[in-house]
């Protein structure tokens, strides 16, 4: 007889690694690097700087794995996307075609995990504005994923995770201030009007350009970014750090709706021999019934 045991919350992560190798150092090799993965859910890696051949293959898990083509002028690879997802979710996680190696969508099927809709799940490594790789495109990433995140809305809802490299400052709106609901202030197409949501904070005070986009995005599609506003996150913890200063590149953000979901955002603990980058991850009150898993889903790293 199959056994199936309730599983109450989903854990997701996404972590840009900085490339799996480090001065010939293997990554993929370290304990702890695997522990961070294996305790998760789903889990995204970013700018992972490998082939096909050299992507990470872990037990209990299904994979896809997006690779650039090594660049003529420094004869490197750049970029690329890992996505792991438990092997006993895989039913109730599909797959969606991408216009890029940029971002990859995966669809959450509320029939397995027991939401009112489905959930829209996009991981997105941004290149710098100043990259040679960011010049070559024919179109910006940022229009690409908004052209998305209003295809996908019609059917769901929304999250998003990754590197943006967009600075969005602190106290910054990403929600129409003011709306109500007497339709006074209803002037994007199919506006809701905003719950209240907190202020936003952030160590990082500067805005870019982008981070204004990215706040700009927000506000037209009734995206909220988690960082700085959430359970876990109060303050808007760096997640970047570097020679040339740190920085909050890397976000979770949500649907609205699905902030109630949201039992705590978390920004770790910066693990600087294996990236410049601190892993995120996103801790969600979502129920399914998994076949044969009789792990605890109370722990949580």
């Amino acid at each position: 007889m199959c056994i199936f045991t309730k599983k109450s919350k989903l854990h997701i992560s996404c972590w840009n690694i900085n490339g799996f190798k480090s001065k010939g150092y293997n990554k993929y090799q370290d304990f702890r690097f695997l522990r961070e993965i294996e305790t998760k859910d789903i889990v995204c890696l970013l700018e992972t700087h490998c082939t096909q051949e050299e992507s990470l293959v872990i037990n209990g898990f299904n994979s896809v794995h997006l690779s650039r083509a090594k660049s003529k002028k420094s004869n490197k690879i750049s970029g690329g996307i890992s996505v792991f997802v438990k092997s006993n979710l895989k039913a109730g996680v599909k797959f969606l075609e991408h216009k890029t190696n940029d971002y990859i969508w995966l669809k959450l099927c509320s029939t397995f995990f027991s939401t009112t809709e489905d959930i829209y799940l996009c991981f997105i490594y941004n290149p710098p504005s100043n990259s040679s790789y960011t010049q070559s495109l024919d179109e910006e990433i940022f229009d690409l994923l908004e052209t998305d995140i209003e295809k996908y809305s019609k059917s769901g809802s929304i999250i998003l995770a990754g590197d943006l490299n967009s600075r969005t400052g602190t106290k910054q709106p990403d929600f129409i201030e003011g709306d109500n609901r007497n339709g006074v202030n209803q002037i994007f197409n199919n506006f809701d009007p905003d719950i209240t949501v907190p202020v936003r904070y952030s160590m990082d005070e500067t805005i870019s350009s982008r981070g204004k986009y990215l706040n700009d995005i927000c506000i037209e599609t009734g995206l909220r970014i988690l960082n700085g506003r959430t359970t876990g996150d109060s303050f808007g913890q760096l997640t970047c750090y570097t020679p040339d200063g740190c920085s909050v590149v890397d976000y979770f953000i949500v649907s609205e709706n699905l902030l109630s979901k949201v039992c705590f955002f978390k920004v770790h603990n910066l693990l600087g021999d294996l990236s410049d980058h601190c892993q995120i991850s996103v801790l969600l009150n979502i129920q399914c019934k998994i076949k044969g898993d009789t792990m605890s889903n109370s722990d949580v790293s």
